[in-house]
């Protein structure tokens, strides 16, 4: 229980940063699409690798924190501290639903850690080399 309230603490910290540093550019072209996305992955991957591990609530929450930081981003980008700021591209709203999406999904997918194929044991030689068996 506590990794997982640390992990969820990580993945809001992240996107707090994220939004920050992602709210400088401009919501245009296709940096709101792959923003989107990316913004889901790096949150839902702070939250898996602190976690160690996947829940329904930290996939909840993955997806609630990177939409929640993208929504915050665009709200800098657009100068929304000022009474007469930009509209809201229409992109942007595409971005946070990507990203609370590829969060959500993220997390909630089956682990896909450790998935490597099993080495032979034969293929494994812990012992030392022969040395009378040099050519």
């Amino acid at each position: 229980m506590v990794r997982q309230t640390g992990a969820v603490f990580a993945g809001a910290a992240t996107a707090a940063l994220g939004a920050l540093i992602l709210g400088e550019y401009a919501f245009a072209g296709a940096t709101p699409y792959l923003a989107g996305v990316f913004f889901g992955l790096v949150v839902a991957e702070i939250i898996l690798t602190v976690a160690g591990g996947s829940t329904l609530p930290l996939a909840a929450a993955a997806g609630v924190e990177s939409g929640l930081g993208l929504a915050w981003a665009v709200w800098i980008s657009i100068g929304g501290q000022s009474p007469h700021h930009e509209p809201i591209p229409g992109a942007a709203f595409v971005s946070v639903a990507l990203g609370v999406l590829v969060g959500a999904v993220w997390v909630a997918l089956p682990p896909r850690r450790g998935a490597r194929a099993p080495v032979p044991a034969a293929a494994v030689d812990d012992a030392p080399p022969d040395p009378t068996n040099e050519p």
